[in-house]
């Protein structure tokens, strides 16, 4: 048997022909496994993070998986991938639009909202956050579907608040003072051009060294 110092694990998890190769330098300074740890910039090993709940899922009734995603150096994503939609996280959170100022919420089967030129439109998620007392205990933390929009400044979700305290207040988000801008047209994509048909190419026969019959008892020098 084979024995030698372990003297730090720079070179990571071998790949599984260099388990035996103790003629190497990386067999002394790697690992055949490594499940759970994290290699050090200097060679030593700790344990990995644990994980934390960020948010649920937005329809856990459909499969969903997550797909990490690296944009650059400095910018990493997990992509939540289900069915008919896609949603981007980053930072210990949802990638979101721009928080908008919640100035009233009723009580009634399904709740309407109050927010100044919200540009919300029927079947869109939105994210509640902010929100103060019994209303906030309920609608806080979770994507809610727009059911009807009532005008530019009110829409109804399928959230339930009957019963409930009474609003009275929600932090954070700006007030907007007019409608937000339209989103752009969608590029126009040309038709596709038909490229021209080949040139005719002369020949013929069924042999490929003429155009006429060809006899196999007199085989071509």
């Amino acid at each position: 048997m084979f024995r030698a110092g372990q003297p730090n694990f720079s070179r990571g998890v071998l790949a599984e022909h260099l388990h035996g190769r103790f003629d190497v330098d990386a067999y002394n300074a790697g690992l055949k496994e490594g499940t759970n740890v994290i290699i050090l910039k200097y060679g030593g090993l700790t344990k990995r993070p644990g994980t934390r709940l960020v948010a649920e899922v937005i329809n856990g009734e459909e499969p969903t998986r997550i797909i990490p995603f690296q944009f650059s150096l400095t910018q990493t994503y997990a992509l939540e991938m289900g069915q008919g939609y896609m949603s981007p996280c980053a930072l210990g959170g949802r990638v979101l639009e721009e928080e908008l100022e919640i100035t009233g919420i009723t009580n009634a089967a399904n709740a309407e909202i109050e927010i100044a030129y919200h540009d919300y439109s029927v079947d869109q998620l939105i994210y509640l956050d902010g929100i103060e007392g019994q209303l906030g205990e309920r609608l806080n933390g979770r994507f809610w579907k727009v059911v009807s929009v009532v005008d530019a400044d009110k829409f109804t979700i399928n959230a339930n608040t009957l019963g409930l305290d009474p609003f009275t207040g929600a932090d954070g988000g700006i007030t907007r003072v007019g409608a937000p801008d339209p989103p752009p047209a969608p590029p126009v994509v040309p038709p596709p051009v038909e490229p021209d048909p080949p040139p005719g190419v002369g020949g013929g026969g069924g042999g490929g060294f003429g155009g006429g019959p060809r006899n196999n008892n007199n085989p071509i020098p």
